[in-house]
């Protein structure tokens, strides 16, 4: 399975392949370690093989992310205080997305009233750096949280003036991307709650084909912006249209789409993180994914929020 580059290099970003505590194992069914289980006239393990149904169906509540996961049986024999839990993971994503938006303020209120060139020049620096440090961090197989935090900061920077840029030519664009990106990370989140939604791998490699594409354009749409395009500093977003429709848009509402998905799938790699029993310190790693997706909805929803505010 595909994960997010960030987890891939690493066995607690798995799916468990203990045996899985929350299905019924059928009559006469080979149990995971070959230990044949057998069942009385009532339905009943006998000899207390394998588990009872008491055990069977508070396993089963711990694959639910925010449930009881951190209180079953499994959890409490697979974790203990050196290991990782979803506060632990919620509370380094928080923390990141903290250092991003205090960044992201400064920078905003200092780098953005420097004028259009001084916020691309820096707006570029940085997010060259960004992309520098999140391939290093794919390349390892747990995050630092020196690494983390440099990122968060260095998108910090770039983003805060790119949005205050364009909050003083559109006004009020800043908070409505806000609350968009908030809005899409809950739905992706209740989506996974709920269960409705499930990544699979097909799903996850169609994702990161997407991702990478979508990283090739961002750089080609950047130079042309800065060179052919200048005219226009969302370059190819709005100078090609299709049906009428900017290529900007259509992009936007699909990476948009791409992304939450890309976050269901985060979101599930730290359920199976916890469920290995993964060491505490890799909730930077967890955090640090989740916090990548979020700020790739954000810049999606104010692409498409630029484009929208234009045409008005």
């Amino acid at each position: 399975m595909a994960h997010n580059p960030v987890m891939n290099r690493n066995p607690y970003f798995r799916e468990p392949t203990t045996p899985n505590f929350g299905e019924n194992v059928a009559y006469g069914q080979q149990a995971q370690y070959g230990q044949q289980v057998q069942y009385d006239q009532y339905g009943q393990p006998v000899n207390g093989q394998f588990f009872d149904q008491a055990s069977a169906s508070q396993a089963y509540t711990q694959q639910q992310f925010g449930g009881e996961a951190s209180q079953g049986a499994f959890q409490r024999s697979a974790a203990g205080p050196d290991t990782m839990t979803y506060d632990d993971a919620m509370i380094k994503t928080l923390l990141l997305i903290g250092v991003t938006t205090i960044c992201a303020v400064v920078s905003a209120f200092v780098i953005a009233p420097m004028g259009v060139s001084a916020v691309n020049g820096i707006a570029i620096g940085t997010s060259i750096a960004a992309l520098v440090v999140s391939f290093i961090a794919a390349l390892r197989p747990m995050v630092s949280p020196a690494l983390a935090v440099g990122y968060a900061a260095l998108e910090g920077v770039a983003l805060g003036a790119i949005t205050g840029v364009l909050n003083m030519r559109f006004p009020g664009i800043a908070l409505q991307a806000i609350l968009a990106t908030l809005i899409v990370v809950a739905v992706a989140a209740g989506l996974f709650k709920s269960g409705a939604v499930r990544t699979t791998p097909k799903g996850r490699k169609f994702a990161m084909i997407v991702l990478v594409a979508a990283i090739v354009y961002s750089i080609v749409n950047l130079v042309l912006a800065n060179t052919l395009l200048a005219d226009d500093f969302r370059g190819m977003d709005t100078a090609i249209n299709i049906g009428g429709i900017p290529l900007g848009l259509i992009l936007g509402l699909f990476l948009i789409g791409v992304a939450a998905y890309f976050l269901i799938g985060d979101l599930e790699d730290v359920r199976y993180a916890v469920q290995n029993g993964a060491p505490k310190k890799f909730a930077w790693t967890v955090g640090f994914s989740i916090t990548v997706t979020v700020i790739w909805i954000y810049v999606e929803v104010l692409r498409v929020l630029s484009i929208l505010a234009s045409d008005d």
